[in-house]
């Protein structure tokens, strides 16, 4: 298995935070990452997914209900985080990153793009 980045797809309603349509801030930062460096969508498998919970493919990999919200990276099982980066373990044994930041610098350190400015 690759590296797993799950990614909330733009344009869903959320009734508690209000009307109209909405997308994820850390999910654009990452997307914009990702458009920076489109050669990252042929190392690191990207799905889009639906905002509500609870959110399958991530509570299959993860265990659920209670998982990360996104955008979240699952790592692959031979995949090694470098020193600063926060990972994670799920209750299914899985390593995972989440929020922009740890992401990028993840994605960084793993496939030689820039980092995230402090």
């Amino acid at each position: 298995m690759a590296d797993v980045l799950f990614l909330l797809a733009p344009g869903f309603a959320d009734a508690k935070a209000g009307p109209g349509e909405f997308y994820c801030a850390p999910c654009a930062t990452v997307s914009g990452l990702l458009a920076y460096y489109p050669h990252l969508r042929e190392k690191v498998e990207v799905k889009s997914i639906a905002f509500p919970r609870p959110r399958a493919e991530v509570v299959e990999l993860l265990g659920g209900p209670d998982h990360p919200g996104c955008p979240v990276l699952v790592l692959d099982d031979a995949s090694h985080a470098p020193d600063g980066v926060t990972v994670h373990t799920a209750k299914t044994g899985k390593r995972y990153l989440d929020g922009p930041t740890d992401i990028g610098n993840y994605l960084a350190a793993r496939h030689r793009v820039s980092r995230p400015h402090p």
